[in-house]
């Protein structure tokens, strides 16, 4: 099956909504954070695809980040907004940051994981320390929170990119 930028960038949008009402179901945390990491791979995919259409099967989100060329977009953006270089610098941090985030926690294997295989691999990282409460819940939420910052971002940058 061959897709299309528009095709991934909608399915970035589905996987977002998706990885939110899973969370919300309280019961599936990994396949949330899966959910949630797909749908920032899809939006990268997706202006990647604007420049160049060949299909790339590695899921390196920090890869992507570079060859999605979101932050150069973001930064056209903020410059015919008239943006001050301070924010500029801001706007581009705050993807950045995101995607590290969302790095740190999310592997396209995670498909295959049960809660408590992510358990360990949280463990392994040392993201279960002085957690209260459940520990996948709350770096569940850590990630979504990361992906739902680039997702919308990429949806500002994705439609002043298409009104051009």
């Amino acid at each position: 099956m061959q897709f299309r930028a528009d095709q991934y960038y909608q399915v970035s949008l589905e996987r977002m909504e998706q990885s939110r009402k899973i969370y919300r179901g309280g019961n599936s945390f990994a396949l949330a954070m899966y959910c949630g990491g797909l749908a920032v791979e899809c939006l990268l995919r997706a202006f990647r695809w604007t420049e160049d259409s060949s299909f790339e099967g590695r899921h390196d989100l920090s890869e992507l980040l570079k060859a999605s060329r979101i932050l150069t977009v973001d930064e056209e953006y903020m410059r015919r907004r008239r943006a001050s270089e301070q924010e500029i610098r801001t706007s581009g941090s705050i993807i950045r940051r995101a995607v590290d985030d969302i790095v740190l926690l999310w592997h396209n294997n995670l498909r295959f994981a049960s809660e408590a295989s992510v358990k360990t691999l949280l463990s392994g990282l040392g993201r279960l320390r002085k957690v209260k409460g459940d520990p996948l819940k709350k770096n569940a939420l850590e990630l979504l929170n990361a992906a739902e910052t680039v997702v919308d971002r990429g949806v500002v940058l994705w439609k002043s990119k298409t009104k051009l």
